[in-house]
């Protein structure tokens, strides 16, 4: 299973949510790889804080189109889950994260500039399904607020593109910031609402694939 985490604009979460669903998967038992494809390479620095622990997943850096075309078929042998945490660009990388993808997830933040970039990368998706129906993608929109206006209007414009928009949401929260620099997640931290809706969110996507879901 080949899962990219993608966007055109930078600073939505790719990263967050990668090495969220990244453990979470592993914690289900699942071998995973991660490869960050952003020469800023934040996944990359996530794994170097880590820990080994009961989740453990294999981080490498892949920033070319090229490298990442030839090498990814042979990664499926090696692991059960391979989650590309993507740059944020659309261009040839982005092309080939796609195309080798069963699903593609799409982190958009409630903001208007987040919404424009996004449409280009929908585009981009939809083009892909035209030559391979069985890739899926899903909207997941982060940074979301249950009292601000802008939060429930970005839900409604998403809804209006092909693409699905996932019913559970990432919040605002510290404990995201916190446990990045700590090589942790929100599965393993002690933010009990941020591990909640985390968890909810990695089981809808677990719910996509047909795989066996993450305890609470």
């Amino acid at each position: 299973m080949i899962i990219s985490v993608l966007n055109i604009k930078g600073g939505v979460g790719k990263t967050t949510v990668a090495t969220n669903l990244a453990v979470g998967i592993a914690k289900t038992g699942k071998s995973v790889l991660l490869i960050d494809t952003d020469t800023q390479g934040s996944a990359v620095s996530w794994r170097g804080e880590r820990e080994d622990s009961d989740a453990n997943v294999t981080v490498i850096s892949l920033c070319s189109a090229s490298a990442l075309r030839k090498q990814i078929i042979g990664f499926r042998d090696g692991f059960d889950c391979i989650i590309i945490d993507g740059s944020p660009h659309v261009d040839a990388l982005a092309a080939v994260s796609i195309a080798a993808s069963e699903l593609v997830i799409l982190p958009v933040g409630p903001s208007p500039l987040d919404i424009w970039a996004t449409s280009k990368m929908v585009y981009q998706i939809e083009d892909a399904q035209a030559i391979n129906p069985e890739i899926k993608a899903s909207f997941v929109i982060n940074k979301f607020s249950k009292v601000t206006l802008l939060s429930k209007e970005t839900k409604a414009v998403l809804q209006e593109f092909s693409i699905p928009v996932c019913e559970n949401t990432l919040g605002t929260r510290v404990a995201y910031a916190d446990t990045m620099t700590q090589g942790l997640t929100a599965l393993e931290w002690h933010d009990r609402k941020a591990k909640e809706e985390v968890t909810a969110f990695i089981n809808e996507i677990l719910g996509l694939i047909s795989w066996q879901q993450l305890s609470a």
